[in-house]
Parts: structure tokens; C-alpha cells; sequence
């Protein structure tokens, strides 16, 4: 199978993750070709039965290497929170216009700059696994699910699941931390709280019916104001798929 790596604007830590597999990259590669993927080859492919796509679309350079990935890709995958949910840069508020402007007064716009948004925003995605990075793991099982004709496993409960069977101390209610997993999407295996922190919510909010409003109130019943809660529920999320 040909496999193609593509990269918009991001950090490049979500192509880096992926050649973080080590000695089980190895196993990926019994079942894939990899065509394009700058980090490995200089090879650029014209079909792929997975096509893997990380970063906002920032610019139209993006948008056009989004539609050429999605026009080219059997199976395209939507790979880390910018590509799914806008992340970080999409978090910015204020208009591109005057962001622009703050920074290179009149000169217009000469990188052709967008408002940064997620992929799902402009293309359908037949996968989307979120994270910031995203959980390899989760990857890697996708990838050898759909060599074998298997359709991946998609998440749909709460960080929070993920706490309770790894019997994690919930530091949402024992440390008073603000910690999103009630209403963030597992499949991290709740990376965070193992490690004594709250969730951040890198993977977006849960799809369904999810309770901001609840959780919102207990945040602000720990002493939290409004304004931090607010940018903490904004921070990976601005945009929702």
C-alpha cells in the first residue's frame, strides 16, 4: 500500500511523532510504501491509499496541498489537534486583517496568509485522531487496522473512563486542578492525570452530549474566573470538527 505524509502549518512534532514508532515503524512498513513524506524521502507519489495529513490550513499554499492530498488519498487521515480541532494557532483571536497589520503594518498580506483552521474545516476526513502530540499508539493501530480491511476503532468516551480504569486519583475533585477530562475526548489514556496534572484537553471536546456548562460551574465553584476558564476551554478547541 502507498502511504503519504503531509504537512501544513504546525510544529512538525505531529511527522516527527510518527517516525517515533522506533522498531515498530518497522512493522508499518511490512504493510506500507511510503511515497511522500519530506522528512524521509524526497519522492513525491501521485496516489495513496493513506494519506495522513497534519497542521492548520494558514495559508493558500496549505489549501492547496490539502486538496491535492485529499484528491490523491483513498483514506485520508486527519493527524493532531491542528489538523482536527485548529490547536494553538487557531486560538489566536482577532481577525487576520488586523493581526497582519500589528505586525507588518500596510504591506498587505505577501504570504498569503489564511485564518488559521483545521482540515476538517475545507475536506472530508475519513479518520481524525486528535492530540497534542497525538497518541502514536492510537496511530499505529489505525494504520495496521486499514492495511488489514479493518475500519479503526473510534474513541467516544471521556478522558475521565481512562482515569477510573487506570484507578488514577481524580485531580480534578482531590487537588482542586483544573482538569477538562470530563469533557475532552479520550484515547490518550488519560496521559495528564497519570502524571498528576489536570487534562488540558488536547484532543478536543467530547462529542454528544457533554456537560461545558457543569463543568464550567466547577471550575468557577474551585475559585477559577470566568476569563480562565474560558481561554482554557478555547485553548485546543476554538474551532470543533
Amino acid at each position: 500500500m502507498k502511504l503519504g505524509v503531509f504537512e501544513l502549518t504546525d510544529c512538525g512534532g505531529c511527522a516527527l511523532n510518527f517516525l517515533f514508532l522506533y522498531e515498530r515503524l518497522f512493522d508499518v512498513l511490512e504493510f506500507y510504501e511510503i511515497e511522500e513524506f519530506h522528512m524521509t524521502t524526497s519522492l513525491e507519489g501521485r496516489h495513496f491509499d493513506v494519506g495522513l495529513v497534519t497542521g492548520t490550513v494558514s495559508s493558500h499554499r496549505d489549501l492547496e496541498v490539502l486538496r491535492e492530498a485529499r484528491n490523491r488519498s483513498d483514506y485520508l487521515i486527519a493527524l493532531g489537534t491542528c489538523a482536527t480541532h485548529g490547536c494553538l494557532q487557531a486560538s489566536v483571536e482577532l481577525p487576520l486583517k488586523e493581526k497582519l497589520k500589528a505586525v507588518y503594518g500596510d504591506e498587505g498580506n505577501p504570504m498569503r496568509a489564511l485564518d488559521p483552521k483545521p482540515i476538517v474545516e475545507y475536506v472530508t476526513v475519513d479518520l481524525a485522531i486528535p492530540g497534542c502530540p497525538y497518541d502514536k499508539n492510537e496511530l499505529f493501530q489505525a494504520l495496521i487496522d486499514i492495511a488489514k480491511g479493518i475500519e479503526p476503532v473510534r474513541p467516544d468516551y471521556p478522558v475521565c473512563l481512562e482515569c477510573k480504569l487506570n484507578e488514577y486519583e481524580c485531580v480534578l475533585v482531590k487537588k482542586g486542578l483544573p482538569c477538562l477530562g470530563p469533557i475532552t475526548l479520550g484515547g490518550c489514556n488519560a496521559a495528564c492525570p497519570r502524571s498528576g496534572l489536570g487534562c488540558i484537553g488536547c484532543r478536543g471536546p467530547l462529542p454528544g452530549e457533554v456537560n461545558p456548562a457543569g463543568e464550567f460551574e466547577v471550575l468557577k465553584g474551585l475559585g477559577y474566573d470566568e476569563e480562565y476558564i474560558m481561554r482554557k476551554f478555547k485553548t485546543f478547541a476554538r474551532w470543533e470538527p
